[in-house]
């Protein structure tokens, strides 16, 4: 990508589109620091904090810890920090929280270490998500359960920060994002319409890909 001038405002919830290898990831990646920017510079506003989530980066720092040690522990680190509009949590109201993302009864003491992949993708997310930090969403659902994608698509409403989604997840998308960009030829544009022009779109994109390779090498014009 290259000479790209785009800005995000707070409170702003943009689903990122196009198709696979047209750098969706490379965009949130650079954002989100995790990786560098070729040339030019990521300008952030004052006191941000970005939560990134991307399903193949699973941080679960502790293994041998539970998912109820690991929002404690979060949320004492975070009254500690002076995060504003934090108070001190009770252990049920963390309990209750792990619950609206399927971590109940003995699940919520499991080390999270014996835990399968999309158990730990559920747990980093609900740990995300809780400290509601502006958040870029790289495919988040992969490998998630009907409900768990249902009680993130809650939790997103119920967050009143920036979001950037990349997600295949329509009803995600559909259900969080009011407004869609579009990633494709090395550049970003605002997308102008919904989910099904975004599949209209495709279909036509495809057509003239077909069209392009039926016409004779000889016959085209650079």
């Amino acid at each position: 990508m290259r000479n790209i001038n785009r800005s995000v405002r707070a409170g702003q919830r943009i689903g990122i589109l196009g198709a696979n290898g047209q750098g969706k990831s490379t965009l949130i990646k650079t954002i989100a620091r995790a990786l560098a920017p070729i040339s030019g510079e990521v300008t952030e506003g004052k006191g941000l904090n970005i939560g990134y989530f991307a399903q193949q980066e699973l941080d679960v720092p502790r293994p041998q810890d539970t998912p109820l040690e690991h929002m404690i522990r979060l949320a004492k680190e975070t009254l500690a920090a002076g995060r504003s509009g934090y108070v001190a949590a009770r252990e049920q109201d963390l309990r209750n929280y792990l619950g609206t993302f399927n971590f109940s009864n003995d699940m919520v003491k499991q080390p999270v270490g014996t835990m399968s992949g999309g158990e730990k993708a559920r747990l980093v997310l609900c740990m995300i998500v809780w400290q509601h930090l502006n958040l870029l969403l790289d495919e988040p659902t992969n490998h998630l359960d009907l409900s768990t994608r249902e009680a993130l698509s809650v939790a997103l409403n119920e967050f009143e920060g920036t979001v950037m989604l990349v997600s295949h997840d329509r009803a995600l998308l559909r259900a969080v994002c009011d407004e869609f960009w579009l990633v494709s030829r090395g550049g970003i544009e605002p997308f102008d319409g919904d989910l099904d022009d975004y599949q209209r779109y495709l279909l036509d994109e495809a057509k003239r890909s077909r069209d392009d390779d039926a016409i004779p090498q000889e016959m085209r014009i650079a």
